[in-house]
């Protein structure tokens, strides 16, 4: 399921800095074909759509309006969109119980 793939591709991320650093400034596609190259295939379609449901839900869960002044977006300054979502969104999402956290095995 590509749902499950990208957040097992993002938690690879979490746990392997130094495939973080090399893709934080790649392209989408690049990106993609990395989580492919590890099994763990999602197009972009699903990348895109996912992320956007996952921080809506986010903001549902908090209270927060999803618009321009949605708070966690503040986090994104200064470091790179994927740093963001592996860092801030995945691990707010795991504070609000939206997905599993991640196991420490």
């Amino acid at each position: 399921m590509s749902t499950r793939n990208l957040i097992a591709f993002l938690r690879t991320l979490a746990g392997r800095s130094d495939l973080l650093e090399a893709l934080a400034t790649q392209g989408k596609y690049e990106v993609i074909a990395a989580a492919a190259d590890l099994d763990l295939p999602f197009t972009e379609a699903e990348l895109d759509s996912e992320i956007w449901d996952l921080e809506r839900r986010l903001a549902a869960r908090r209270g927060e309006s999803f618009d321009a002044e949605f708070g966690l977006w503040r986090t994104m300054w200064g470091q790179f969109y994927l740093e963001y979502i592996v860092y801030d969104l995945m691990t707010s999402l795991e504070e609000a119980n939206l997905i599993p956290k991640a196991s420490n095995s």
